[in-house]
């Protein structure tokens, strides 16, 4: 094979490795050197190097491409408070995701499609997208509007107690006491990401995949707290997103507040979507969360893997 022919053929290889890695496409020979921290800035001969001969270019290019692929190379780094098992699952391949673009307190707008119900405009949490994977207190007010865009995943605003003169305050020093790994869900912890003396967000991250799921408290003018908790990707969380709340709800309810427990009888079609599709998991771990039991006869039992 001619000598170009072969350049072009392992500078395409890198370039596609490259992009399997998340790198920056337009990572260019002195500059990828530089974002990679192999030089600080480009030789003062750099100009002579562009009227180099092109197996020459390509020799530098692909020095730069490999220089970049090496720095990225390296365990994942977990959230500080990650349970010790964490490190078993450092090397293998994260799903982060992508957050949703709107999170925070935005303009938001419930019934706009109702017959029955007027269109409300408010300043409120993000709400959810009909997968079983979230719940948030923004939402349609009837259900047989909600269930349209698939399963119920609205909740009721949480109440603080009435003598308590700081209860955000109060909200967030329970949330920061989250035990990572309890029910079997969030191994790889947790970090709060923005705080404010309204809100909260919160990021928490599964064991083993490194999923992540975005919560968010804000309190509203009237005193009530707004909530979400979301999953980015997947169709299902495994019932995650509703051990997560009530655990924080169950310690909030000891100090006096109001919030109402996620349970099969007031979401049954978010509970049946998790207890379905832990019925169907190869993965043993997930059988593990909690409030999991198996299907009737032991229906679809899989060996355990992972």
């Amino acid at each position: 094979m001619h000598t170009h022919t072969q350049l072009f053929v392992v500078l395409a290889l890198i370039l596609a490795h490259a992009r399997s890695l998340t790198l920056a496409p337009r990572c260019i020979p002195w500059g990828c050197m530089q974002s990679c921290g192999v030089l600080r800035s480009a030789p003062a001969d750099a100009k002579a190097n562009l009227a180099a001969p092109r197996r020459d270019s390509l020799l530098l290019g692909l020095s730069a491409f490999a220089a970049c692929l090496t720095a990225g190379v390296g365990p994942v780094a977990a959230f500080e408070n990650a349970i010790p098992d964490y490190s078993k699952y450092a090397d293998k391949a994260k799903r982060k995701g992508t957050p949703p673009k709107d999170l925070g307190m935005a303009q938001r707008t419930i019934n706009a499609n109702s017959i029955e119900k007027d269109p409300m405009v408010f300043a409120g949490l993000r709400g959810c997208d009909g997968k079983p994977n979230c719940f948030s207190t923004t939402g349609d007010e009837l259900l047989e509007e909600r269930i349209l865009n698939g399963v119920d995943t609205l909740i009721k605003p949480w109440r603080p107690p009435s003598d308590d003169t700081s209860p955000f305050k109060s909200l967030v020093t329970v949330v920061k006491m989250y035990k990572p790994g309890q029910g079997n869900v969030d191994g790889g912890g947790f970090q709060v990401v923005k705080e404010t003396d309204s809100y909260i967000y919160v990021q928490f991250e599964a064991l083993k995949r490194g999923y992540i799921d975005d919560v968010e408290f804000a309190m509203a003018k009237d005193g009530i707290v707004m909530v979400r908790s979301g999953s980015r990707v997947g169709q299902t969380d495994f019932g995650v997103n509703a051990l997560r709340l009530n655990y924080i709800a169950a310690a909030l309810r000891k100090q006096g507040w109001t919030i109402d427990e996620i349970t099969p009888k007031t979401h049954p079609d978010y509970f049946y979507a998790a207890d379905d599709a832990r019925d169907q998991t190869f993965d043993k771990d997930r059988r593990k969360i909690d409030g999991y039991e198996p299907g009737e006869n032991g229906r679809l039992e899989r060996p355990p893997v992972g």
